[in-house]
Formats: C-alpha cells, structure tokens, sequence
C-alpha cells in the first residue's frame, strides 16, 4: 500500500475508535519504510489511545525530528512529558507551542481549545514552580531585606515580576538560566584579577602530559561534546553538538565527578580543586578538556549564567584557531589562558591542520560575595530540581 492508503485507513479507523486496528495499520506503514509525519502522528495518537505511552512518545518524537514546529506533535510532546512530571521540559514545550501561536492567523476551533489549555497548565507550572523555589530558598536562609539589590532583581526578573532593560549593545549577556542584574559587563575578563591564572598557566606542560596519558590509555575517553543540563533549549543553531569533530573527556560533568578520568588526571584534578569552581549540584562546575578537530567551527551561542567565567587554557593549539567573545576576537595560544562571559555570544574555531586541544572549566566572577553565590546556588539548585532535566523543545 501507499503512505496514503496507510493514512487514510489508519485515520478512518481512529475516528470509528477502533483504536487496535488503528494502530497495526500505522504500524504497518512504519514497517514498510513508508511513513510520513502525518503516519507518526496517527500512530502516536491511536498509542496514546491505547496507552502504551513510550511508542507514543517515540512516534511523536519522530514527528518533531522532521516537523520541529508541528504544533499537534508539541502538544502531543508536552502533554506526555507533563504525565511523567517532568515539569521543567513539559513547560519548554508549552512554551514554545504558544511563541508558535503567535504566528497563526487561522486557529481551528480544536486548536484554539488545546491552546486555552497550554495556557492553563503553564499557569499551574508557574506556581508550583514558585512554591518550589521559595521553599528551597526559605530553607537555604534567604531574606529579601538581607540580599544583595541586584540578587532581589534577579529573583524577580526570573519570576516575571521584573523585565530586563534593553542594554543596547549587540552582543548583550544573553544567559539561559539565570541572569543576575547589575554584573559588570565584558567579553574577556581582565586577567590579572585572577592571580591563580598565571600558577595554572605555569603547570601547562604537565597537564598536557596528563592529557597525552590519558589518550594513550584509550581515544574512547573522548566523545561528542553535549552539554545539556539547563543549557537547553538554547537553539544555538550549533553544527557541532554530538559531532566527532567537537569531543570531549570530563573530569567534572555537570559538577558530578568522572572518576576514571579523574584518576588519569591526579595533578591536573589537583590544581582544579584549588579554585573557585562554580560548584552547583547537578548542575556545575564542568572541567573538561576539549578537542576541536582541523577545519572545525563552534558556532556562535550563549551560555548559562553570566556570574561565572569560562576559562580556558590551551593545551595543543595549531596555528588558525582562535575565539570570538561579543566584538572581541583572540588568536588562541599555546599556555596563554584567558576567562569569558559565555553569556555573551561567543565562537570558536580550528583553521589548522591538526586537532586543537584545550582544558575548560567554569569558576564564579570575583564581584560576587559569599552570599550572592550561596544564594544563586540554591535558585540553580531548586531550577534543576523541578522535574527531570533530559531534553527540550526546539
């Protein structure tokens, strides 16, 4: 049979609920290499019918991988992720669902109702959300007359009470998980108001060392570099996440220890535990070397927070690779270590011959006290904790 034959007859027996025989015959077009979105969805549609909630989600994810704005799909999506409690990236959905409907000129009645929906169950996320947060920031001691304005504002803007003002600037900090107001604005941080750079620096031939050890253990230690955590969604528009070209070996990932690598690493794990590393629970720091392959680029993205810095010190370095931070562009160098706001869009690239391999990690910015990063601490702490955090919408 057709695609269409398939479609039709599936559909034909979902509107006579006939929902078992739906299901084989979308099964059917799937088995036979002939499915389209639209198969998907009825097959996604008659499982859900069923019950059988995973092939639904497989279906509909299949549906999003060809039609990432299918808006049934992302209903579809949303609802089944907000079933598993997995609040965090149900409200990714829904968000993107009504940024979506914004565009729509024509709302068929059913979707118009699906929408009235959304907007209800992110209104319901909202406050739990905000219950939640409190909650964790009551029990880490959090005042509002005791905090810093700028963390007050934060805390606001996060929960919508507050808007940001417009910097005016083309690159602007452009965080994704948490913006703290009033933070100095820079592309690459002034060195010398990082002493510890410079020990680090002088130690560059032994953590090279370490790091040719640990390659001459097994390559496998390195793979595809993917950050997830509450970096998504950030539609960076990337070529290179999950490709062999841009690899990775974590010491410290999403602030959860590697121990296999950490124990090919003694010196260099050493000389990391005497920094100001943004120790967040399941969320930070990462202390990675990083590999980008000959004639690879990062594309320009944004990070997570603008209170950290992202520090790197080149380890093997061809000539050709370089960085870009807002306007700021830098040839990089071997032994030469700099610190950035990731939250300011940045790239990265190889135009040499041979692989480029540097030693990554985050620590927070020195204008910070104490209290401001026990205070971010518990919000990132509390926004991780709010459902799952496995995927997004895109």
């Amino acid at each position: 049979m057709t695609e269409a034959q398939y479609f039709q007859q599936g559909i034909a027996e979902l509107q006579a609920g006939r929902t078992a025989e739906a299901l084989a015959i979308f099964q059917q077009a799937v088995a036979s290499n002939v499915a389209t979105p639209r198969c998907w969805l009825g097959l996604s549609l008659a499982a859900l019918t069923q019950g059988n909630v995973p092939e639904a989600e497989k279906a509909v994810d299949a549906v999003l991988v060809a039609e990432p704005h299918n808006m049934r799909a992302l209903i579809i999506k949303g609802d089944i992720l907000l079933g598993k409690d997995d609040f965090q990236n149900a409200s990714s959905y829904y968000n993107l669902i009504l940024r979506l409907a914004t565009n729509l000129t024509d709302i068929p009645p059913q979707l118009a109702s699906d929408l009235d929906r959304v907007e209800t169950r992110l209104q319901q996320l909202g406050q739990m959300f905000q219950q939640h947060l409190f909650d964790r920031l009551s029990s880490a001691g959090y005042r509002r007359n005791q905090a810093s304005a700028r963390f007050n504002n934060s805390l606001d803007m996060l929960l919508g009470r507050k808007q940001r003002q417009d910097p005016g600037l083309k690159f602007p900090q452009s965080p994704h998980a948490f913006y703290l107001d009033d933070v100095p604005y820079c592309t690459y941080f002034p060195i010398e108001q990082l002493p510890w750079m410079a020990d680090l620096e002088a130690h560059t031939d032994l953590i090279e060392s370490e790091l040719n050890a640990l390659l001459g253990q097994s390559s496998d230690q390195f793979s595809p570099y993917v950050h997830s955590g509450l970096e998504q969604p950030q539609n960076s528009g990337t070529t290179l996440l999950d490709s062999d070209d841009w690899t990775s070996a974590f010491l410290w990932q999403d602030g959860i220890q590697q121990s296999e690598v950490l124990a090919s690493c003694p010196e260099t794990a050493a000389l990391m535990a005497d920094l100001p590393l943004t120790m967040i629970g399941g969320l930070a720091p990462s202390v990675l070397f990083s590999k980008l392959d000959a004639g690879a680029k990062i594309d320009p993205h944004t990070g997570l927070l603008n209170c950290r810095l992202i520090c790197h010190l080149p380890l093997t370095v061809p000539e050709g690779c370089g960085l870009r931070v807002g306007e700021d562009s830098r040839e990089t160098q071997r032994g030469r270590s700099w610190a950035f706001d990731d939250s300011v869009s940045h790239e990265a690239w190889n135009n040499g011959d041979e692989p480029r391999t540097i030693l990554l990690f985050d620590v927070w910015r020195p204008e910070l006290d104490s209290d401001e990063r026990h205070l971010i601490t518990s919000v990132l702490e509390a926004v991780s904790g709010f459902g799952k955090v496995s995927q997004s919408a895109g």
